[in-house]
């Protein structure tokens, strides 16, 4: 979501909060403080999004509303996933799945499981990810949720890449393909190309992989998502590599290069002036490649000190 919109959003919010408070409309001021949650989560600032999201769950305890109870632990269970606070998160989920089955709430079950696979799936115990997120497949398709089965989909190729068992992830992400073009979801389209590229690179079938890139990256251009661009250019460059086509490799890991500074990412951008490097080593350049490895070494030794 642009940030001008999350500012509108927040606003919009933070009156409506006031007004609230203001007549005492206590499971409306639950609400807002809840959207206020979303605001926050969305520009990445989980600190303050769970804030707000645990300010809101004792609201709705108060009022003994099931319904927004649920949806806020359900939030902060993956406000936790993505902190890698995965014990956390589980408890939270265990929680908030009890009270889906005291309310006819097949969605929020769906997404409860989901979230629980999520959580399997970075601990890498595949078979319970699995489980859920099967489970949560089923519940998706009772509920007409072409994004959430699209995403279930991809979160089972994913476990299906992780064993290479390729024919299945292709299965999986051609499947869910199909999904993210009937909801017109670009991005997620973009997603399950670069997941079928890198299926035909395992499969040495680089031609099919380039096509497959390329689309997404055309794709990922539409939606403005740098990190996501410069992921399809990089793909792109090693196959050009692969095909000994070093100018051509040579121009898309420079268009990478340009988009990790701008995205900040010291340590690809060190990876892609190492390719750079490879390159000029293989053009018998080997002034430029020395001045590309050492500039990666410089970003090797920074993010070193950055983390510590």
């Amino acid at each position: 979501m642009p940030f001008w919109r999350l500012d509108q959003a927040e606003t919009s919010f933070e009156r409506a909060l006031q007004l609230h408070r203001q007549v005492h409309n206590v499971l409306d001021e639950a609400r807002d403080i809840f959207g206020l949650g979303e605001v926050h989560l969305y520009r990445g600032n989980l600190d303050k999004a769970e804030g707000f999201v645990d300010s809101a769950l004792h609201l709705f305890k108060q009022l003994h509303n099931i319904q927004g109870e649920a949806d806020c632990l359900r939030r902060l269970a993956q406000l936790h996933v993505q902190q890698d606070k995965l014990e956390a998160a589980e408890k939270l989920l265990e929680h908030a799945l009890q009270l889906c089955n005291q309310v006819p709430d097949p969605l929020g079950k769906a997404l409860n499981i989901s979230i629980l696979g999520d959580v399997y799936l970075k601990r890498n115990k595949l078979d319970e990810a699995e489980q859920s997120f099967d489970r949560a497949l089923q519940l998706r398709r009772q509920t007409q949720d072409c994004i959430g089965e699209a995403y279930n989909l991809e979160q089972l190729g994913e476990i299906w890449l992780r064993q290479n068992q390729l024919d299945q992830a292709k299965e999986m992400f051609e499947r869910a393909i199909q999904l993210r073009r009937q909801s017109q979801s670009l991005g997620g389209e973009a997603y399950d190309l670069q997941r079928l590229g890198k299926i035909r690179l395992r499969q040495n079938r680089l031609d099919e992989a380039e096509e497959m890139f390329e689309r997404a990256l055309q794709l990922r251009r539409l939606t403005q998502s740098l990190e996501r661009e410069a992921y399809s250019h990089e793909k792109l460059g090693k196959i050009r590599l692969r095909h000994n086509k070093l100018g051509e490799a040579e121009e898309m890991f420079e268009r990478v290069l340009q988009l990790r500074r701008q995205t900040q990412d010291l340590v690809r951008e060190g990876y892609n002036l190492e390719k750079l490097g490879e390159i000029r080593l293989r053009q018998n350049k080997l002034d430029e490649a020395k001045k590309m490895f050492e500039r990666a070494l410089q970003l090797g030794r920074q993010t070193q000190s950055l983390l510590g």
